[in-house]
């Protein structure tokens, strides 16, 4: 698990130009999205992961959930910053 920091260093950028995901009818989501598209990679996160890293952005339980997925474009990979929460048990 990592902070916001250890994220983009996984990443291998310096920060992340979130913007709003808007449906294909102009509907605003709760999701935020990086795009680039010389890589074919989105970055995405949701609002409520990105509430919580502004108000503590030491938060140190983030993670990266890797898909490959098919566009309009053609294919992609999509890595959705996610909240991990402490195991309840631990064997």
């Amino acid at each position: 698990m990592k902070t916001l920091e250890g994220i983009k260093a996984e990443l291998g950028v310096s920060s992340l130009n979130m913007n709003t995901v808007v449906t294909e009818t102009g509907e605003k989501t709760s999701w935020l999205k990086d795009w680039d598209n010389n890589n074919r990679v989105a970055v995405l996160m949701h609002m409520d992961t990105y509430q919580a890293i502004i108000k503590d952005p030491t938060l140190s339980c983030l993670g990266i959930h890797e898909q490959e997925k098919t566009g309009a474009q053609g294919a992609y990979v999509a890595k959705t910053i996610v909240i991990y929460k402490p195991a309840e048990f631990v064997l």
